[in-house]
């Protein structure tokens, strides 16, 4: 189920909440960024991330907070924190999206709800 998992899964604009999971297969464990507009709560994200696993037990939310993305002058952020799993790791969420959006300026901060 590993090769099925982009790394990064987020709105392309707007703020909005955004979560970190990371899935084990063996020994191999994959860390993954989904964001998404629509949700509610942070565990909305999780549960929809989950149903499209085929093991849901191999995936544990490590963390999140939000994503304020502006497309329109390839800028993001990453902050604040998720009531229900805590502070994401937002410098391992920005190396991640990094890669999906390498000519973005990227930046994080531990401020913010």
């Amino acid at each position: 189920q590993m090769s099925k998992l982009s790394a990064v899964d987020i709105d392309s604009d707007g703020v909005f909440k955004y979560i970190l999971i990371e899935v084990k297969d063996g020994g191999k464990v994959t860390t993954c960024v989904r964001g998404h507009a629509w949700a509610e709560y942070h565990d909305d994200i999780f549960q929809d991330f989950l149903s499209g696993l085929t093991d849901p037990d191999s995936a544990s939310c490590v963390g999140g907070g939000r994503i304020n993305h502006d497309s329109k002058n390839k800028k993001l952020k990453v902050y604040g924190y998720s009531q229900a799993f805590g502070r994401g790791d937002h410098a391992r969420a920005v190396e991640l999206i990094r890669s999906k959006y390498p000519d973005y300026d990227l930046s994080w901060s531990n401020e913010g709800y």
